[in-house]
């Protein structure tokens, strides 16, 4: 019988997350060739280049970075000479936040060792795997934004639209099956 404080590490989520959070993050400083930008800081860059001028706030949004450590990083950041502060058009409390020349440049020259750890972060995963695992991280993330039952309302539904695509493909072979058996009988 199992001990109340029995507690398997190599079935916690939480735990194997953390693990391969550590993974993932030894595989970008690797494939970014020793280039001095952590992960939270890349995403950062990655949300000014998607949308250049937007506020802190955006930002937080846009990563799921919390607010303090964003303001953190966006300051090291600035102050390092990658990124530029700006008031808000139209709310002078809000700070816009947009590349400089450099912070333009490490973004370009970290993209290719951002791809190259996803990739081998991914590769640790049998090909039919990898979509559903990006998947599940991405409703994990959402999790996080929407709260746990709003993610579990959401899963629900995800899982009955699932189910009614597969019906429905089904349901699609079935009519081809009928429409073939006819056209064998005609001929």
């Amino acid at each position: 019988m199992a001990d109340a404080l029995d507690f398997d590490l190599n079935i916690s989520p939480g735990h194997l997350m953390h693990r391969a959070q550590q993974f993932a993050a030894e595989q970008f400083s690797e494939a970014t060739g020793g280039v001095q930008i952590t992960q939270r800081q890349f995403a950062v860059l990655c949300a000014v280049h998607d949308a250049e001028g937007l506020t802190q706030t955006q930002l937080v949004q846009a990563t799921g970075i919390d607010r303090s450590t964003l303001a953190e990083l966006v300051s090291r950041m600035a102050a390092k000479g990658l990124l530029v502060r700006e008031k808000a058009p139209g709310d002078a409390r809000a700070n816009s936040v947009r590349f400089t020349d450099e912070g333009r440049q490490l973004h370009a020259t970290v993209i290719a060792g951002a791809r190259a750890a996803d990739d081998a972060i991914l590769t640790a995963l049998p090909k039919n795997k990898r979509a559903s695992f990006v998947e599940a991280l991405n409703r994990i993330a959402r999790a996080s934004e929407l709260g746990a039952e709003a993610a579990r309302e959401e899963a629900k539904k995800a899982k009955l639209a699932e189910k009614a695509a597969k019906a429905k493909s089904k349901g699609g072979d079935k009519k081809k099956k009928k429409k073939k058996k006819k056209a064998a009988a005609a001929e």
